[in-house]
């Protein structure tokens, strides 16, 4: 069962007998202290701030007003209720409680009810007040986190959008250092694939050590806390956060969960650009193998000409002996152009089926250039950069 503990009042009072006579009014419901000066009155506040202060305004030495403004100036006690106690009821006097900082003013003699009253009414309202700071508080520390997210997603924003036109690792590398320089983090990189692996820190290339270290965490857990640094692990990306602040858990949390999600960013990244390389290899072997085509089919080509000539030269050197000979064969006039019909025909028949083989071959190259053409094409536009069709102003995002 919890302990009900009597909120404690200071009575700084010259006059034994007032301070009976308030022990006597109010001892039963609230712990009392008693200092008869100012001095120790203050001394004793600013050791042991009490719920409440009874002040008497006229004392010996240090009055009741300048005791008061020497406690609302200290931090320990600039929040404690103080209620003046004064055999004076003129407005001056009660003005000058005011401006000493007092919350509230009594005559002497006491009404029992009304100092009661009193004294329940400010320690009601110094309750609600600090309640309602405290509500504050957490407001006002709801809406920095609430900026500060903002700003974190602007910065992802910004990255991301400039990310899809980096198609290198240099680039992608200084696509990520600008916002690390956002998010002000310290950070090494290294970025890596099947053919080529690149390390960078904020001053430029990374010492064998640190390089050694990034290509070693590659193979850790997604996150991996290493004293005051932090790497986050991708297949394709390591990012080494030098100096977390550990001391702020909010935006501790904050740096982890923006990381990762840059992180994973990056390497879906990489794995596309892995892709488009890889495209671009096989683009450049098939126009290889095109244009030896295309260099086989002329000199194919060639070849059909030489041996058509070729053959049109020795059938008609053919032919014309044939149609000698016809003297000494003794054949009829008939017998000789039906011969020299068969001959001509036979060239003939020879010359179109070279002709054929050369329409072939057209057809063949004709073919080789549009393919080339088309796979040229595909290659240039895998390795073009990639334009977004509504680009957005740099400003048109509000940071806070």
């Amino acid at each position: 069962m919890e302990c009900f503990v009597q909120p404690r009042i200071l009575i700084i009072d010259d006059s034994d007998f007032t301070v009976i006579h308030l022990e006597g009014l109010i001892g039963g419901d609230y712990q009392i202290e008693h200092r008869g000066d100012g001095e120790s009155g203050v001394a004793a506040a600013m050791a042991d701030p009490p719920k409440v202060i009874l002040m008497d305004v006229e004392m010996p030495g240090m009055d009741g007003y300048t005791a008061c403004r020497l406690l609302k100036k200290a931090p320990a006690t600039q929040d404690v209720p103080v209620i003046f106690l004064s055999s004076h009821a003129e407005t001056a006097d009660r003005l000058a409680g005011y401006e000493a900082g007092g919350e509230d003013y009594i005559t002497k003699p006491f009404d029992p009810d009304e100092l009661s009253r009193k004294i329940g009414v400010v320690l009601r309202n110094h309750r609600q007040r600090r309640e309602l700071m405290q509500h504050v508080n957490v407001a006002t520390s709801t809406a920095m986190t609430a900026m500060s997210s903002v700003g974190d997603i602007g910065i992802i924003m910004r990255f991301l959008g400039e990310m899809v036109g980096c198609l290198d690792f240099p680039s992608v590398a200084d696509c990520i250092m600008r916002a690390m320089q956002g998010f002000d983090l310290d950070v090494a990189l290294q970025l890596r694939d099947e053919d080529e692996s690149l390390s960078l820190s904020r001053e430029g290339v990374c010492s064998a050590l640190e390089e050694s270290v990034l290509h070693n965490m590659a193979s850790c857990a997604r996150i991996v806390d290493l004293g005051s640094r932090s790497a986050f692990n991708y297949p394709r990306v390591t990012i080494i956060v030098k100096a977390m602040p550990r001391d702020n858990p909010e935006h501790y949390g904050r740096i982890k969960d923006n990381l990762a999600t840059l992180t994973e960013s990056v390497d879906v990244h990489l794995r596309s650009l892995s892709r488009v390389k890889a495209a671009l290899r096989r683009g450049d072997t098939m126009l290889a193998l095109l244009q030896r085509s295309m260099a086989t089919l002329k000199d194919i080509e060639t070849r059909y000409r030489t041996q058509r000539a070729a053959s049109s030269q020795i059938l008609n050197a053919l032919a014309f002996e044939i149609e000698d000979s016809f003297i000494s064969l003794g054949l009829t006039e008939g017998q000789e152009r039906r011969l020299q019909d068969t001959v001509r025909t036979a060239i003939d028949q020879a010359q179109a089926i070279y002709d054929q083989e050369v329409e072939s071959d057209r057809l063949m190259r004709s073919f080789s250039q549009d393919l080339e053409t088309v796979l040229r094409k595909e290659v240039e536009s895998a390795a073009a950069p990639i334009v977004e069709a509504h680009s957005t102003p740099e400003n048109s995002i509000e940071l806070f």
